[in-house]
């Protein structure tokens, strides 16, 4: 009776110690678990990109809200604000990577904060002048109050080259005046300004505006007389160039998905790209911005890369215009190593 006990005692104490073995191993991933699909990443890698709301950065959106960053391992957090504000942010450490036009960057770089371009969004800008209708020509701005955006920005930048070209110097001739673009639409209307900087994506919003388009880059030959080039890489993504060097793994990342997102706008419809990322420039109609779309279309880049020739085209109007001095050289500032390593 005794050797019966014990030996059904020891078959508990078995039983006990495999159960318990059980509970402290890990089960094996499901074969559809997307963890265990060999180079899944483990964990999303969090960046912060300092942001400007536009159709002309409809790809960062679209990366965002189609799942193209999370496909590569990134959970992106956008900040404001955007442009130089946000350019000196990301500087600070404030953010990874900034969405900027190329002069606040390159007055930066001859001032020795150093940055790296790792892609562009568009092979060249959308930018233009609108006037009172009594306006016909650059050369009736003389003595005129217009808008040209923030000192410093590549609309002032343009803006400036504009007036050159038309025999006005912008720096005694004309009086800028500082406002949000939507106040310096309003103000042309109401006739307090004579003439005003635009995106081109926004004529849709201004139908009911008269006006004079005296300057528009998306026809061919307005862009090869004030912008010298039919290249002209604009609407950059950046970061320091410390952050380059020390993270190229995440800087690939997001150019894969950045790549992915313009091939996903040249595989939809304008309002299939406007229903993608309205959630993200809430101000406009749907229908409004799918007719941005549709402007901008032919000049969102596919393969976001920066030429040579692009890139040195920007070089010259800014030092012509005497917005930098040197002609920075193209591998100081152009990083197109993550650009050529997509789908490798």
């Amino acid at each position: 009776m005794r050797k019966q006990i014990s030996v059904i005692l020891l078959c508990m104490l078995l039983a006990v110690s495999l159960i318990a073995g059980c509970s402290n191993s890990r089960p094996a991933p499901a074969a559809n678990d997307p963890a265990s699909a060999p180079g899944a990443p483990k964990e999303l890698t969090k960046i912060k990109i300092s942001t400007i709301a536009g159709p002309s950065w409809a790809s960062l959106f679209v990366a965002n809200n189609e799942g193209l960053f999370a496909k590569y391992g990134l959970e992106v957090e956008f900040t404001l604000p955007g442009g130089p504000k946000g350019f000196q942010a990301m500087h600070a450490g404030e953010c990874e990577f900034a969405m900027l036009s190329q002069e606040p960057l390159l007055i930066a770089q001859e001032q020795g904060i150093r940055s790296k371009i790792l892609a562009t969004m568009l092979k060249s800008r959308v930018y233009g002048i609108i006037a009172h209708p009594d306006i016909t020509e650059i050369s009736q701005l003389k003595g005129a109050v217009i808008f040209g955006s923030d000192p410093g920005s590549a609309p002032f930048t343009f803006t400036q080259t504009v007036l050159r070209d038309g025999g006005i110097n912008p720096d005694k001739d004309v009086t800028f005046m500082q406002m949000p673009m939507d106040a310096a639409v309003a103000g042309l209307d109401k006739g307090e300004i004579k003439a005003a900087f635009i995106n081109i994506s926004k004529l849709p919003e201004l139908k009911d505006l008269e006006f004079n388009t005296l300057v528009n880059t998306t026809r061919e030959a307005d862009s090869l007389k004030y912008l010298g080039n039919d290249e002209f890489p604009a609407e950059m993504i950046c970061t320091t160039e410390e952050y380059a060097q020390k993270n190229p793994e995440v800087c690939q990342n997001l150019v894969n998905a950045i790549i992915e997102a313009q091939l996903w706008i040249k595989d939809h419809t304008d309002r299939e790209v406007a229903q993608s990322i309205a959630k993200d420039l809430i101000a406009l109609p749907l229908d409004i911005l799918a007719e941005e779309i549709a402007i901008m279309r032919d000049v969102y880049s596919t393969d976001c890369f920066v030429s040579e020739a692009g890139q040195q085209a920007v070089i010259d109007m800014l030092v012509s215009s005497g917005v930098i001095k040197t002609n920075i050289p193209y591998a100081d500032v152009v990083d197109m190593t993550f650009v050529n390593n997509y789908g490798k």
